[in-house]
């Protein structure tokens, strides 16, 4: 029987929204990857993770990744499946060679002269970790990863089925809040132990769970948790994403105006940009750190740029009194 790989959850901002500020439609278009390929729709599926990555400006976690190669795999689509495949190991530092050898929707794919490449990143990837990563955090960090992450998906799924308004949503979304609290608790640890820490110590994963625990956190911890921040962005040790949506954050939190254009606001079926200071230079400031066009980043939640429209919107915003 055909089987997708899903990594198992031991138990990755915004509200409803990873990489990076993932937004809900990421989640939804993977709930229906997931859902299609249980019904051996594996082409359909392939396409729904496409979408996801696509909505999401081409990030994703490598969870979805993996599982979009093994749907292409499936779909008989090799390049497609090579494409995921290879972003999975060049992206993600991923080492499990095992689960690659050994997982059979890839057996289509060993005869493949690409399929060297593949597992050769591998190796170098376990060569270079096993001098310089800490295990035990890599292990920890990933379990907060994959928590957040699974959490986000059970919220999609449950909302899709019995509403926004309903006791079962009610009860994951206090789950959630649990969950973030204890997530939140081991991350701050972490960094107040050994400072912030880049993939070179905690992998890919370990350190994008540093990032979107701290993107999601109370504004107490956001604030003393910034100055290592900007030193790690600095260091190269955080995406740019994650440095602009964590500052962002905070400058709205703190009633100014955000500098990066990174925090969107949903109001009934509409997705607004938060204020931005200086906006007719916004795009110099995205370029200057490594982002985006602002009319990039914001088609990804179906927002058409025009500033314009932005500061006939800001009226909107005031009179809804948001809290960020």
């Amino acid at each position: 029987m055909k089987k997708i790989f899903f990594f198992t959850f031991a138990i990755f901002y915004f509200p409803s929204f990873a990489p990076a500020q993932t937004s809900a439609k990421y989640f939804e278009y993977v709930n229906q990857a997931k859902n299609a390929f249980d019904k051996k729709e594996y082409k359909k599926s392939a396409d729904f993770y496409s979408n996801a990555f696509q909505q999401n400006s081409s990030k994703a976690f490598v969870e979805d990744r993996y599982n979009a190669a093994v749907a292409w795999t499936l779909a008989v689509n090799n390049d497609s499946a090579f494409t995921q495949l290879l972003k999975v190991v060049t992206l993600y530092d991923f080492t499990n060679y095992n689960q690659v050898l050994e997982d059979k929707n890839f057996l289509t794919l060993h005869a493949d002269k690409r399929w060297k490449e593949v597992t050769d990143k591998i190796a170098q990837n376990i060569a270079k970790s096993d001098s310089k990563l800490n295990s035990g955090l890599v292990i920890l960090l990933d379990s907060v990863y994959r928590n957040y992450y699974s959490n986000r998906l059970a919220e999609i799924s449950i909302k899709n089925e019995f509403g926004a308004g309903s006791p079962q949503f009610n009860e994951v979304r206090k789950k959630i809040k649990q969950n973030d609290s204890i997530n939140l608790a081991i991350v701050t640890k972490t960094i107040d132990q050994y400072g912030w820490l880049g993939k070179d110590v905690v992998g890919f994963t370990g350190s994008n769970a540093l990032a979107v625990i701290i993107q999601n956190a109370n504004m107490q911890s956001q604030e003393k948790y910034l100055p290592l921040v900007i030193k790690a962005f600095e260091e190269q040790k955080i995406d740019a994403y994650y440095f602009a949506n964590i500052e962002d954050k905070i400058f709205l939190r703190q009633g100014k105006q955000q500098l990066y254009g990174t925090t969107i606001v949903t109001i009934g079926n509409r997705n607004f940009v938060a204020p931005i200071d200086d906006v007719e230079n916004i795009d110099k400031r995205r370029t200057q750190i490594g982002l985006k066009p602002i009319n990039q980043y914001l088609a990804n939640y179906g927002i058409k740029w025009d500033i314009n429209n932005y500061k006939k919107d800001l009226l909107l915003l005031e009179k809804e009194k948001i809290e960020y």
